[in-house]
């Protein structure tokens, strides 16, 4: 596992920074809204996900210490970090995030199998989950998620769906549990059916109930496919 994770993360990291060079100065510079974020913010954000919500407490419980409570809002924390950083240079705001990414990948390093594995220590952290799945989730499918989502905000959905496609592809390939893979297809299928891509969603949603059969009853209420239900009708 920890193999893998490592890869992944290395594979986010490569997936960030080739971001990051199709960027002009223009991208880099631009000042985002709450309604659109720009590059920057997107970057702010995942700079703040990683370090606080993963680095910060993942480190916290290995030394014993007290585990920063869970935000009461995800709204109203997206809304305080975007404004703290919004008018931010973009040097600072790259750079900041180049830092916590290169912190991310030298925790795993120090991590040992059984703590990828361990589903309790670490509960405050993954609900029970593997802490593993943190890293998969937060540090790699996280990052991917905001990077197509600067895509197609933007109306260049040819962009979001390669990343999305090569995101889940990549997970595909690993030797992850079957329930992580469904989880990353059936994301893919939401993402589809939101741009009315129902032929692909439909597509993918399947291939997401093979890996992991429990999904196939949030399907039928999940607000995200709600194009894809009207359609089957």
């Amino acid at each position: 596992m920890k193999t893998i994770i490592l890869d992944l993360l290395q594979q986010g990291h490569r997936a960030s920074a080739a971001f990051v060079q199709a960027l002009d100065e223009t991208e880099r510079a631009a000042i985002g809204t709450p309604q659109l974020w720009s590059a920057k913010d997107h970057l702010a954000h995942m700079t703040f996900c990683l370090h606080q919500n993963l680095i910060q407490k993942v480190t916290a419980i290995r030394e014993q210490q007290e585990v920063p409570p869970r935000e009461a809002s995800v709204d109203q924390m997206n809304a305080r970090v975007f404004a703290q950083h919004q008018l931010r240079p973009w040097s600072e705001i790259h750079a900041t995030f180049e830092d916590v990414y290169a912190d991310l990948i030298q925790l795993a390093e120090r991590l040992s199998e059984a703590d990828l594995m361990d589903s309790h220590r670490f509960s405050a952290i993954t609900e029970g989950r593997p802490l593993y799945t943190a890293f998969v989730g937060n540090g790699y499918g996280h990052l991917q998620e905001h990077l197509a989502q600067y895509y197609s905000d933007r109306k260049d959905l040819s962009r979001a769906i390669l990343l999305h496609e090569e995101c889940a592809n990549r997970i595909l390939q690993t030797a992850l549990p079957e329930w992580v893979k469904g989880a990353f297809l059936y994301n893919l299928a939401c993402f589809y059916a939101q741009f009315n891509q129902l032929e692909q969603a439909a597509a993918r949603l399947q291939e997401a109930v093979t890996f992991a059969p429990d999904l196939k009853e949030l399907s039928k209420s999940d607000p995200d496919l709600v194009a894809l239900r009207d359609h089957s009708a």
